[in-house]
């Protein structure tokens, strides 16, 4: 099995907790992890070295040069490894990848998912938590469900044969006003008719476990949904709390710290989402407030 991750130096200790529920779920298979990034720091290497060890398994770094990213916008949430993806065919030499988002873990064995075909498709791939979102597909006109980008299995020759990299960067660079999900939007425009839809399972996102009144799917979905609510084989933590800050709430937070905590060189550490800057802040703003609506009774 291949599997690939893109992160950089802050995204670390997540990545580490992946990859070890990769391999404790996984130990019949081979796998080989993938890391694209555009540097590591040598202390962060031998975090990985060290678990590819543990687990007698593969880790390798595919260090990825800047310049391929000329022009392309880089916000605060987004930075080079949320681009990564797009040359993932070109910086790696299998017929076929797992690409993973940082902020997820694995739960099974991906054997099901890893042998199901994909001739004829670019990837397979999961309708994202508000695939059914109108403003969604108007935004960039998609006319097929729209999908998440943090789980793609990808077929690489397709990937190559068809040049998909460069297409959606060239799309991005074109779109970039209506990219509001940059990497993703030009992944569901540029591969729309080419994608295999998975079972929710396979990139079981967090709306998923509040109220059904509080979706953006089609109800006619919610059923399978909520069977594979019972026991998702890939969780993806993707709201803005994730499973290391002490606020948050998720049901399955516990999957992730067990993950986290199984090797102290992982550096797992609880931290709060809203430091005490932040409350101060907050309170003054309010209290200002309050001072300004008393001056004008």
């Amino acid at each position: 099995m291949n599997f690939a991750i893109s992160l950089d130096n802050n995204y670390v200790m997540p990545c580490l907790a992946l990859i070890t529920s990769i391999f404790e779920n996984n130990r019949q298979n081979d796998c080989r992890i993938y890391l694209l990034t555009d540097g590591l720091t040598d202390e962060n290497v031998s975090k990985f070295d060290r678990l590819a060890d543990i687990y007698k398994q593969q880790i390798v770094v595919k260090q990825i040069p800047k310049e391929l990213y000329d022009n392309l916008p880089f916000y605060k949430r987004y930075t080079f490894a949320t681009y990564n993806r797009f040359m993932i065919a070109d910086l790696i030499e299998d017929s076929k990848v797992i690409y993973l988002d940082g902020d997820i873990i694995v739960r099974h064995d991906l054997s099901d998912l890893w042998n199901t075909p994909l001739d004829g498709y670019a990837c397979g791939v999961v309708e994202d938590q508000r695939g059914d979102d109108i403003f969604v597909h108007n935004r960039n006109k998609i006319a097929t469900p729209y999908f998440n980008a943090g789980v793609l299995f990808i077929n690489l020759d397709y990937w190559r044969q068809n040049d998909i990299g460069q297409k959606m960067v060239t799309y991005l660079k074109e779109h970039t006003d209506t990219c509001l999900f940059p990497d993703q939007d030009a992944a569901n425009k540029t591969l729309s008719g080419k994608v295999l839809y998975l079972d929710f399972k396979y990139n079981f996102m967090e709306d998923w476990f509040y109220p059904t009144s509080e979706w953006q799917i089609h109800f006619s979905k919610w059923d399978r949904i909520l069977e594979d609510r019972k026991d998702p084989y890939i969780v993806h933590y993707c709201r803005g709390l994730k499973p290391w800050f002490k606020e948050c709430v998720h049901p399955l937070k516990p999957d992730f710290i067990r993950y986290a905590t199984m090797y102290d060189f992982i550096g797992y550490k609880e931290r709060k989402y809203f430091p005490l800057s932040y409350k101060i802040v907050t309170y003054l703003q309010y209290r200002l407030r309050q001072i300004e609506a008393s001056f004008g009774k």
